[in-house]
């Protein structure tokens, strides 16, 4: 969280700098993508459970803000939705272990707070651009679906185990094609990396696990336009 807030404050502090020497640019537009999500648990899951990524979804605006031609801010309010599966043994019956799957589902308000660096190349439509900045989400629901094998499937609201705010850190790469001096279509591939404790101390007692954390690649597209 500490990282978080500093990442906030050094854009802050760019975009204090850069505003007093140069006009800013305006842009709005939309995004939506595909989330491919996973959680990392302290302590580790057993070795004999397999632990994969769910295929999520996400939407949203954004506004960017440019204050030199290579610079600008991105602010992207977004709903997604995350999570993991983990397959194998889930418990004892007391007579024999229950395999299965659990699938952990979330979804969240995201409001990444980007640094973009663009890339001008020549006589070209096309702009690579570079971004890093804090992820902040507020947390909608959380639910556990428990689908043990030869039983009924449960699921269970997790909400009240769940932390209401996750901080992360996003990064990536991506290019922008200009189809006119107003309009811009966009495609970039990022990373989150969570940095908070998704858990609350119920959490914690009902899981035993002391920590759970995001993790996720992202394709997401959009579209832009100036002012």
């Amino acid at each position: 969280m500490k990282k978080t807030l500093l990442l906030i404050l050094s854009v802050l502090l760019i975009v204090t700098f850069t505003n007093t020497q140069a006009q800013t640019k305006i842009s709005f537009g939309g995004r939506a993508g595909l989330s491919f999500s996973n959680l990392s648990f302290d302590p580790d899951i057993p070795s004999n459970v397999t632990k994969s990524s769910r295929t999520g979804f996400k939407f949203g605006a954004l506004a960017e803000i440019g204050f030199i031609p290579m610079l600008a801010v991105q602010i992207e309010p977004m709903y997604a939705t995350g999570g993991a599966q983990l397959s194998g043994p889930l418990y004892s019956n007391g007579f024999n272990s229950v395999s299965g799957n659990i699938t952990y589902k979330l979804s969240y308000l995201e409001i990444p707070i980007l640094l973009k660096v663009k890339i001008p190349i020549e006589k070209s439509n096309i702009i690579p651009y570079a971004f890093l900045g804090p992820n902040i989400a507020f947390v909608l629901s959380s639910k556990e679906l428990d689908e043990p094998n030869g039983y009924a499937s449960n699921e269970i609201n997790l909400k009240d185990q769940t932390s209401s705010i996750n901080f992360a850190l996003d990064f990536g790469a991506g290019a922008g094609f200009s189809v006119n001096k107003q309009t811009t279509i966009m495609l970039d591939v990022r990373y989150s990396l969570g940095l908070a404790n998704l858990l609350t101390d119920k959490g914690k007692q009902a899981s035993g696990y002391n920590s759970v954390k995001t993790t996720g690649f992202q394709i997401v597209a959009g579209v832009m336009f100036g002012l």
